[in-house]
């Protein structure tokens, strides 16, 4: 196994992409500090761990603060002593992208900007921060920021989400210049779209406006009208769906000695669709 031994934090791991990162760590023989917002939620996760031979802590904190980041970074090394990895995982949609997504630039408000930054940015800058000072003492670790292909391509009405994910690509590849000396690792991956909450916020608004899918849950009408077209799909040359353990494993290659010598790069997962 690839990280037995290894002590590991994943933000925003109560389910999506974080729980699939998870999943993957764990089964890689990480052991795996889960961070969500809501105890019961990250104990969840944690006991999942737990039940694959894994040491796990669930610690529920609000990564965009920074006594949240500190919580989160003490209880790892107060009960597991290091940290090895750290995944930045934690981000998030404002409400004004669900209620208003065909939004252009002159509809959005400062708030929408405002949140983003907070979601999607400065909650892995706050982690790195309270965590870097470990991982300088230490003389190592692996650091892996979750951003999204909003930050490589033009979206307008993702426009507040995809500067501020840009901007965490940019982060990633100045922290890996600073933290290099120190035999520290600076890698992002960028996700496309995985079939998660977000999505069923989006596909309930179509189940409600769609005669044909009444009485659906997200996920069926998921399978019976997004599926079919991803094969027909010409900007996703895989034509397929992804999935969060796709991105799971791509945390772990960051995260293995297999990337020793991988430092500041932004790695896209999508089925192809931003390099079609």
């Amino acid at each position: 196994m690839r990280l037995e031994g290894k002590v590991a934090i994943v933000t925003g791991a109560g389910k999506g992409i974080g729980l699939g990162i998870v999943h993957c760590l764990a089964k890689e023989g990480a052991d795996v500090v889960v961070n969500t917002l809501h105890q019961e939620t990250a104990q969840k996760v944690a006991d999942e761990v737990q039940g694959m031979g894994r040491k796990s802590l669930a610690v529920a904190a609000d990564v965009t603060k920074k006594e949240g980041a500190e919580r989160v970074v003490k209880a790892t090394t107060d009960a597991l002593g290091r940290i090895d990895i750290l995944v930045n995982n934690f981000g998030a949609h404002t409400e004004a992208f669900y209620t208003r997504p065909n939004s252009k630039f002159t509809d959005q408000e400062i708030k929408e900007w405002d949140d983003d930054y907070e979601f999607n940015l400065k909650s892995h800058v706050l982690m790195c921060m309270a965590a870097v000072p470990v991982l300088v003492e230490q003389q190592s670790g692996k650091i892996i920021n979750i951003a999204s292909v909003a930050g490589k391509m033009p979206i307008p009405a993702q426009m507040p989400y995809g500067a501020l994910k840009a901007g965490l690509i940019y982060f990633t590849r100045t922290l890996a210049v600073e933290l290099g000396q120190y035999n520290i690792n600076v890698n992002c991956i960028c996700p496309g779209g995985i079939y998660s909450g977000m999505t069923e916020r989006f596909l309930q608004r179509a189940i409600d406006s769609n005669p044909e899918a009444k009485g659906m849950t997200p996920r069926q009408f998921y399978e019976k009208f997004v599926q079919p077209n991803i094969a027909k799909n010409a900007r996703s040359p895989l034509k397929r769906e992804l999935l969060a353990e796709d991105v799971g494993w791509a945390v772990v290659f960051f995260a293995s000695e297999e990337s020793r010598n991988i430092t500041g790069q932004s790695l896209t997962v999508d089925c192809g669709m931003v390099s079609y």
